[in-house]
């Protein structure tokens, strides 16, 4: 019996692993590779204390926990969202089948460039898309939406009270935590808040708000907006019987880390002259 056990433990012919960066031999992990029924392409070795070795662990790693995160965020995304990353009726919205008749095409160009960017990791500031009610501002930015997301990044869209009334759900909830969902609100490539100004914010509301801005502005990540407010006009929406100082703060943040282009209503324009 312990001839045969000899023979199925056979030991390989070993040729350890070598830095390629300095040409080091690296010690392997383990016993496992002492088998001959194991292949070299599965024993695992220490990573090399050379620098340059040093330089691509830290950078694979940072890129494995980043890819890591993303994977969270999606299961989390598809766990509270039925239509996952947004609603239905934002699905079909793209700038190919957006009435330009509406805008003036230097605010489209604007708004395209700024899509561009985004896919390309280049821009870190906000936008605000603002107007009057049916010139197209939600249309516009559900077409970001669906652009980036075509391109594999992960978007969510709805109106503030929609995104926050899922932190309140996890009050109830025990499974992700409102920390855990601010997080998310925080991290992914982008947030879209649509029609901001049109509902009753709360003082608590505001305070997710800034939180969420806070957090993209120091991540260097782009939120948009769109309102039928400018600037004076979302600040009195906030400060409707709440912390006037919180609203202020909300505002200006908001308006510190994000461009602004006004849509224009051109028909109407014309009517009017």
């Amino acid at each position: 019996m312990v001839s045969e056990n000899i023979v199925l433990t056979k030991v390989i012919n070993r040729k350890l692993k070598k830095c390629g960066f300095c040409n080091k031999e690296l010690k392997p992990i383990g016993f496992d590779y002492l088998y001959e029924n194991v292949s070299p392409d599965c024993i695992e070795y220490e990573r090399c204390d050379c620098e340059k070795s040093k330089k691509y662990w830290a950078k694979n790693d940072k890129e494995d926990y980043l890819k890591m995160k993303r994977e969270h965020y999606r299961k989390i995304i598809n766990q509270l969202y039925k239509d996952s990353y947004m609603k239905k009726n934002y699905q079909n919205m793209n700038f190919e089948n957006f009435n330009k008749e509406l805008v003036n095409d230097i605010a489209i160009k604007i708004i395209e460039d700024y899509t561009e960017k985004c896919i390309a990791k280049k821009q870190t500031n906000g936008l605000i898309i603002t107007g009057t009610s049916g010139v197209g501002k939600t249309h516009l930015a559900a077409a970001i939406a669906n652009k980036l997301i075509e391109k594999g990044q992960i978007v969510l869209i709805g109106r503030l009270t929609t995104l926050l009334d899922k932190v309140k759900e996890t009050f109830a909830d025990n499974t992700i935590s409102e920390n855990e969902l601010i997080e998310l609100y925080s991290n992914i490539d982008m947030i879209i808040i649509d029609d901001l100004g049109t509902e009753r914010v709360s003082k608590w509301a505001l305070e997710k708000l800034y939180t969420i801005i806070e957090n993209r502005n120091e991540n260097r990540l782009p939120i948009i907006i769109t309102t039928r407010f400018d600037k004076n006009g979302l600040s009195k929406r906030f400060k409707e019987g709440q912390d006037e100082e919180l609203a202020d703060a909300v505002i200006n943040k908001l308006y510190q880390m994000c461009y602004g282009v006004t849509l224009i209503n051109e028909k109407r324009v014309s009517k009017s002259r």
